[in-house]
């Protein structure tokens, strides 16, 4: 009687561990069929049960069905998970780990090979969602697959990518991370001294953030006009007028058309009060680029402004000199008419530009009476002005 209760057991023994292996046959095969729900709920329980749960077959037709749930065309069998890719590459990991003599390490390689254009679309989309944390992941399982399959490559594009999406979504630790790797693996240039740059800034520590501008333009002396702009926007929020013409001064000289530079040089040095010099660099922008719509603007401003002091100063002039009054006001009126050209051309380079139209109705209005020319061109540019408001 004992043999036969031995028998019998262990017959019942191997029905139990049959009956699970048929679950990991079950799932492949219902893969071939489509049949996802089916073959999900198969595996499933096959790496619960005690004697399946430890074999590396199971963990790769695991990661067998949630690659094929990641591909799916189907919407049902595509929302039977919401991240298959990150299942799929888990299940793959732990096959790896329990193929102690490396059996199926062909196979899966062949597997994961063929998954990292699903997880690389995944990442697309999950940012195209602004599912930056979905997205980020996504580029880790990347990487991760490039780690298991080709050992010692690396995508620079892809560190690159899981840096910009971790940026994007705060998780600076990560960022830095990514950054940092491009640096190691030379990718990016002085652009990543930026971006690392940068999050120094949106964390206050701004000594970190001035440093590490200072060592991306060593690293690249001959291609960091990114980083000089970084800087001089700095300087210029913090009203460090010297210290952005100094790296103003630098940018020109490695951009020399660059009309942007003029222009702020112009900007700042009207700042400071040096007018003379600033008409000088919004002279330079303009034989760039002849219609460069901020200098011309500038260049009125200049004009007008010392006609609005001309016209301060006439208005100190004692009552009892209505004589030298009258001069003083004609001559600011005449200093006016000097700067209706510049607004007239930015007019021309702009017709929508409402403050041009604004300051040229108010200087046609006030000269019209020494400028008999200018009643048309006040009636039409108010017509201009108040269709433009009315929008």
């Amino acid at each position: 009687m004992k043999r036969f209760g031995l028998m019998f057991t262990l017959v019942a023994f191997s029905a139990t561990a049959m009956a699970q292996g048929a679950k990991v046959t079950s799932a492949t095969s219902n893969i071939k069929y489509g049949q996802l729900d089916k073959a999900k709920e198969a595996i499933e329980e096959a790496i619960l049960h005690e004697k399946t749960k430890g074999q590396a077959k199971t963990w790769m037709v695991r990661g067998d069905v949630y690659k094929a749930i990641a591909e799916s065309k189907n919407p049902d069998m595509k929302a039977l998970c919401a991240t298959p890719t990150r299942v799929a590459l888990d299940s793959y990991k732990k096959a790896i780990a329990l193929d102690a003599k490396g059996n199926l390490r062909k196979q899966i390689n062949a597997q994961l090979s063929l998954m990292s254009f699903t997880v690389y679309n995944a990442a697309i989309e999950f940012n195209d969602k602004k599912d930056l944390v979905n997205a980020l992941d996504c580029f880790e399982q990347s990487l991760a697959i490039d780690t298991l399959t080709a050992p010692g490559k690396v995508d620079s594009a892809i560190v690159y990518n899981a840096g910009l999406v971790a940026d994007q979504g705060k998780n600076y630790e990560k960022a830095r991370f990514y950054y940092n790797r491009c640096l190691d693996i030379h990718y990016g240039g002085a652009q990543i001294y930026g971006l690392l740059a940068i999050i120094d800034r949106t964390q206050g520590d701004t000594a970190a953030y001035l440093a590490m501008l200072d060592k991306g333009m060593k690293a690249y002396p001959n291609d960091c006009n990114m980083l000089q702009v970084e800087l001089i926007n700095h300087y210029i929020g913090h009203n460090q007028s010297d210290k952005a013409l100094e790296y103003l001064a630098k940018a020109i000289a490695s951009e020399p058309n660059n009309v942007s530079y003029y222009f702020a040089q112009g900007a700042l040095l009207d700042k400071i009060g040096k007018p003379d010099e600033a008409k000088a660099s919004y002279d330079k922008a303009l034989e760039i680029n002849p219609d460069h719509f901020d200098s011309w603007l500038n260049l009125g401003v200049q004009v007008y402004n010392k006609a609005v002091e001309m016209a301060k100063a006439a208005n100190d002039i004692p009552a009892n000199k209505p004589k030298e009054y009258d001069a003083a006001i004609a001559a600011a009126f005449e200093q006016m008419n000097k700067a209706v050209p510049y607004f007239e051309k930015c007019h021309s380079i702009n017709p929508k530009d409402v403050y041009t139209m604004q300051v040229l109705k108010e200087c046609y209005y006030k000269l019209r009476s020494s400028h008999p020319e200018y009643n048309d061109k006040y009636n039409d540019m108010k017509a201009q002005l108040d269709a433009a408001e009315q929008k």
